[in-house]
């Protein structure tokens, strides 16, 4: 049987929500393999979703379809199937130069960096670009 079937995506959880919280929730639907809160890194605090796989797709249906909407510590829970895991996805054409940030030179103009702009010579107006 795949486990993919069996992994259910939970979205709007209260960043207070602790996995033995979020496991005991589900395991009034059947028997939960596994319960994963995703962290920030940075921070250390919920990103306020999670995933909870349970033994049975019939057991992860069930659980789907009764506590999606349902209010759980003062939010309304957004239960949908997990999506299918994708390590292997190109990435995408790599551009180089364009858009970013680019730090100021020191002691120049912002967007110095086709050459310096200095100011023409005789009675051109304008800047030139040498």
């Amino acid at each position: 049987m795949n486990q993919q079937n069996q992994k259910l995506y939970v979205g709007n959880l209260n960043f207070d929500a602790t996995e033995d919280q979020v496991r005991e929730l589900f395991g009034s639907f059947g028997e939960v393999q596994e319960v994963k809160i995703v962290m920030d890194r940075f921070s250390g605090r919920s990103r306020g979703f999670a995933f909870v796989r349970m033994t049975s797709t019939e057991d992860a249906g069930k659980a789907k379809d009764s506590l999606n909407g349902q209010p759980f510590q003062g939010k309304a829970l957004v239960i949908d199937w997990a999506r299918t895991e994708q390590r292997d996805r190109p990435q995408g054409e790599r551009r180089e130069g364009g858009g970013g940030f680019r730090p100021r030179r020191e002691g120049g103009r912002e967007g110095g960096w086709g050459g310096e702009r200095r100011e023409s010579r005789g009675d051109r107006g304008g800047y030139n670009r040498y």
